[in-house]
């Protein structure tokens, strides 16, 4: 009878569960769907019949709400600041981590502290003296203030300080907007990584991020010599002239970690593509056809390999048509993605932009083979590393080089990676530059 009783609680108790968490999504829903409508976002149902024009436009598109100067502390000395859209985690990637070591790199040499602004999120980064640590740069914690300007909204301002003697640095379009619109005395120093209209379509978006190209307040800093060729072959006011084109080459080798493992006999190879549905750029489920098409071919035996991909959580494992199941392991921390690299025989990282990718680089530089795409004026990486193959952006050209990667021998991939082009050190491949972009400032 006792058990009786129990079960009944156990089952009255998990009905009520369901019902409550029924309750809470229908709930949440309603209140979403209720803020964007009174937001002017949601266009299903009209509220007002007059809105004004800066609460639609700052909801719908916030990243661009501008931001207010305010006058520094009497006494205060001039910073390097650099705007972000966030500090998120510990573990920096990609564009982020190299506008930390620009900005970080660039604090040091001027003999400054460096400010953190961030625009579209706060972050609740810790330990960034840490991270500057990792990249080669000595920066005390004290010497680092982080600030955000996240929560402003079409009526609730956001204000930095700000020094005559400022040097201000954008990486996304929205911020270099941002610091457009603010009272400079000095250019700004825009570090261009990407060429940000292609994350949109047509659309008011791609013409805001191009719009940020299209003046002569900023000095342009490009991330690879291909990036800086790509803009001025766009003909932009800051990359025609007479005014030099700066650029720099990443140093994103990881040699110092050690090169990829051989397998052993009867160990199965492993596969990896940078798998980010979310950034359409990297042509997910092209790539994802690609590898099927490999094995339903039987150009390689899916029975000697297994298959993995990382760069975006909450992916399900995939399964293929071939009978292949794809891995997922989410977005790795820095220390588990640098010790499973060491495991990738090939690695497949399409970009569809004109810069080869962070992971393309990686691997190449510890002996992995790696397939991606051609852009534009990008249509060899081969001066990096003789490990990357760069193909047009299609299902048969993808899935002959993943062949070609995977039959290119374990000796060759290593020596390719001693002879590679890439970078270990962040002070080499940019303090010349720097120098040369601070006196251009002026």
């Amino acid at each position: 009878m006792k058990r009786f009783i129990i079960r009944s609680a156990r089952k009255t108790a998990h009905i009520g569960t369901k019902v409550l968490q029924k309750s809470l999504s229908l709930t949440t829903k309603v209140e979403d769907k209720a803020t964007r409508i009174l937001s002017g976002t949601d266009y299903s149902f009209k509220t007002d019949e007059t809105m004004p024009f800066e609460k639609i436009y700052y909801n719908t598109i916030p990243c661009v709400i501008p931001i207010n100067p305010a006058l520094p502390a009497v006494g205060s000395e001039p910073n390097v600041t650099l705007l972000l859209p966030s500090l998120d985690g510990k573990s920096f990637y990609g564009g982020t981590a190299t506008a930390l070591v620009i900005a970080g790199r660039i604090a040091q040499l001027k003999k400054r502290k460096l400010r953190i602004v961030q625009t579209l999120k706060t972050g609740h980064a810790s330990q960034l003296s840490d991270f500057f640590k990792r990249e080669g740069l000595d920066i005390p914690e004290e010497n680092i203030k982080v600030i955000s300007v996240a929560d402003r909204a079409y009526n609730v301002y956001g204000y930095i300080s700000m020094h005559p003697e400022d040097i201000f640095i954008a990486s996304a379009w929205w911020d270099a907007k941002l610091i457009s619109q603010l009272p400079l005395i000095h250019k700004f120093i825009y570090l261009i990584q990407d060429f940000e209209p292609i994350f949109y379509n047509n659309s008011d978006q791609y013409v805001l991020a191009e719009s940020t190209y299209e003046n002569d307040t900023f000095i342009p800093l490009c991330n690879t010599q291909l990036m800086a060729e790509f803009m001025k072959a766009k003909k932009y006011p800051s990359f025609t002239g007479k005014s030099p084109v700066f650029f720099f080459e990443p140093a994103v080798s990881r040699t110092a970690n050690g090169y990829a493992t051989k397998k052993q006999s009867g160990e199965k190879k492993r596969l990896f593509l940078y798998g980010r549905p979310n950034v359409h750029r990297n042509l997910f489920f092209t790539a994802l056809q690609s590898i099927d098409a490999v094995f339903q071919t039987e150009s390689l035996d899916k029975n000697d390999w297994e298959i993995y991909m990382a760069g975006q959580d909450n992916l399900p494992d995939i399964a293929l048509p071939s009978g292949v199941k794809v891995v997922n392991l989410g977005k790795m921390s820095m220390e588990d993605y640098i010790a499973f690299s060491k495991s990738v025989d090939v690695a497949v990282s399409p970009m569809m932009a004109p810069h080869p990718n962070y992971p393309t680089l990686e691997f190449a530089s510890i002996g992995t083979a790696v397939v991606t795409t051609k852009y534009e004026n990008k249509i060899s990486l081969a001066n990096y590393s003789k490990n990357i193959l760069t193909v047009k952006a299609s299902v048969d050209e993808m899935t002959k080089a993943i062949v070609q990667a995977a039959k290119m021998p374990y000796d060759q991939r290593i020596e390719n990676a001693k002879q590679s082009a890439i970078s270990t050190n962040w002070q080499d491949s940019t303090d010349a530059v720097i120098k040369d972009v601070l006196k251009a400032i002026k």
